[in-house]
């Protein structure tokens, strides 16, 4: 669980024990509370703030999935494991109990590497877990569904396109042509969901790929610039001045 904006390369199922812990993911902010489960997924930016709160994740690999899992008729089951699905579920207490000792399982067998079958208990374990976690999530999708208005699907959407086009297109237009609305009706209902512009999802996602960028000393600023499209080094250290009050190689030395 990282408190700088990383992107992480493995799937992490996240379940929240106690206390409050703030997530920012894929830009949308987040609060998990007691119960309440989170899918990460590899290569889509997050953040933790975990002070106040206390958390159980189980990661794994996409190749450990797929050797893992034996029951491959179920695999439509697991696309809630795509970044473009929605990553909260709050679950009942029951069903949170019953996910922590299916966590606690699966870690004592990682562990235990002198059992006799580990591997094959292993895998039987995080099958388990895995099925349990599907049916939870299939369950309170269901839910979810039935709620769900044409405005969530614009965000969704929006956050979607986001995510794959931040660092070649930044205009309004781009993302409200693809949405199949006008600028203004996207920014409105944007604004109405998040309490954030259109513009600004757009500077907060470049902004934090920026910091992880500067995290890599073998890149100069001039490098990070051309990586992010901006049309150079000056612009883009005037824009990352403006977010966040100090110059890239500010910023660089600051969290070395």
């Amino acid at each position: 669980i990282h408190t700088v904006p990383v992107k992480g390369d493995h799937f992490v199922i996240v379940l929240s024990l106690t206390g409050e812990t703030k997530v920012t993911y894929n830009l949308k902010d987040y609060t998990l509370r007691p119960n309440d489960m989170f899918i990460l997924s590899p290569a889509v930016i997050h953040q933790f703030d975990a002070t106040e709160g206390l958390l159980l994740g189980a990661g794994f690999t996409k190749e450990f999935f797929s050797e893992a899992l034996i029951h491959q008729k179920h695999i439509d089951l697991f696309d809630f494991l795509s970044p473009d699905m929605d990553p909260f579920y709050s679950l009942s207490s029951i069903e949170a109990e019953n996910m922590h000792r299916l966590m606690l399982m699966l870690r004592n067998y990682y562990y235990d590497k002198g059992h006799t079958f580990h591997k094959e208990v292993l895998f039987h374990s995080f099958n388990l877990f895995m099925l349990e976690a599907a049916a939870l999530i299939k369950k309170y999708r269901l839910e979810k569904d039935a709620r769900s208005s044409r405005k969530n699907e614009i965000l969704t959407t929006f956050l979607e396109l986001l995510s794959r086009h931040y660092r070649d297109e930044r205009s309004v237009q781009f993302y409200a042509q693809r949405v199949f609305v006008s600028a203004k009706h996207l920014t409105k209902v944007i604004k109405q969901l998040t309490g954030k512009t259109v513009s600004r999802f757009i500077d907060e996602m470049l902004l934090a790929d920026a910091k992880i960028l500067l995290d890599f000393p073998a890149l100069t600023v001039a490098n990070i610039a051309d990586q992010l499209n901006f049309s150079n080094q000056f612009i883009f250290s005037k824009f990352f001045k403006k977010q966040t009050g100090m110059s890239p190689s500010q910023f660089r030395s600051k969290v070395k």
